[in-house]
């Protein structure tokens, strides 16, 4: 998908850039950090796709790196309780995404590639 630069890419570049901001310095989000670089450990960038708050767990989604997602699931109460983890290569997962979810993965993706470049 090509990027346009429309009020809608704008609004997910600031929402995905801080996402990486929050994930990479904001203490609450040490746990996904963790299993993130268990996971991927020579991963260089990550951004939040999704964030579902259930009522005992968070699940959220991040773009790693260029190529892969992948979805976390941690007990908010219990740190002993091992995390759910699932990987996808982002090429699959795409397909048959809504355009605004279109939207806000080629974003994600071109944000994550001007990181990789630094």
């Amino acid at each position: 998908m090509k990027l346009r630069g429309t009020i809608t890419e704008q609004t997910y570049r600031k929402e995905l850039q801080a996402s990486k901001t929050r994930l990479f310095n904001d203490v609450s989000m040490q746990r996904f950090l963790s299993v993130i670089r268990e996971t991927f450990p020579t991963m260089k960038t990550a951004y939040i796709l999704y964030w579902i708050p259930e009522q005992g767990e968070d699940i959220i989604s991040f773009l790693v790196d260029t190529q892969t997602v992948i979805q976390i699931e941690l007990d908010r109460y219990d740190n002993k309780v091992a995390p759910i983890i699932d990987v996808y290569l982002l090429e699959n997962l795409t397909k048959g995404f809504s355009k605004t979810n279109q939207i806000k993965i080629a974003v994600a993706l071109d944000l994550a590639k001007n990181d990789l470049k630094l």
